[in-house]
């Protein structure tokens, strides 16, 4: 669902994109951080996009993550709220679009309060955006995340995988 797909900026007058995860197939976040973000997003006056889960978008090469990973290559910040930093690079890389190191900004709706989420959204805070990056050490929730996204179905390989002939070139 897209409420808005203007850009906003910030004060240094650098476009900026937003887009609001709505993990409506995982739900893994926690439904009273989504819907407080949402509606601080909302009545912020500001534009923005709402995707229903990046899981799912992933899963499907949605084409449209090419197009948010090529703004944030060509000079766009790309503020994202969902969940864990690493994970959401890794869903962009899974649809061949991965992101880059600079001009993206990912806040962790599973782990910081709203207030935190919507400071880096609309301002930037550098803090909410380094307290999503911490490192993480949850091994088993990160196991089960993998589990959830493998079971919204199968990604097809990018490049075909090739057997080399057998030796002696008998098939």
């Amino acid at each position: 669902m897209t409420l808005s797909t203007s850009a906003s900026t910030n004060a240094s007058r650098e476009p900026v994109r937003m887009l609001y995860c709505r993990c409506a197939f995982a739900q893994v976040v926690p439904a009273d951080v989504k819907g407080a973000v949402l509606d601080g997003l909302a009545s912020s006056g500001e534009g923005f996009e709402a995707v229903a889960d990046l899981c799912a978008m992933a899963s499907r090469r949605d084409p449209h993550l090419i197009d948010l990973a090529a703004l944030a290559r060509d000079g766009t910040t790309l503020r994202i709220a969902a969940c864990w930093p690493r994970a959401v690079r890794g869903l962009f890389h899974l649809a061949d679009a991965p992101l880059g190191e600079t001009g993206v900004e990912i806040l962790n709706m599973r782990t910081l309060p709203a207030d935190d989420v919507l400071a880096g959204m609309l301002h930037g805070d550098a803090a909410a955006v380094a307290a999503s990056a911490a490192a993480r050490d949850d091994l088993e929730a990160e196991k089960a995340a993998a589990g959830r996204i493998a079971a919204l179905g199968a990604l097809p390989h990018s490049t075909p995988q090739i057997s080399p002939p057998p030796p002696g070139g008998q098939p």
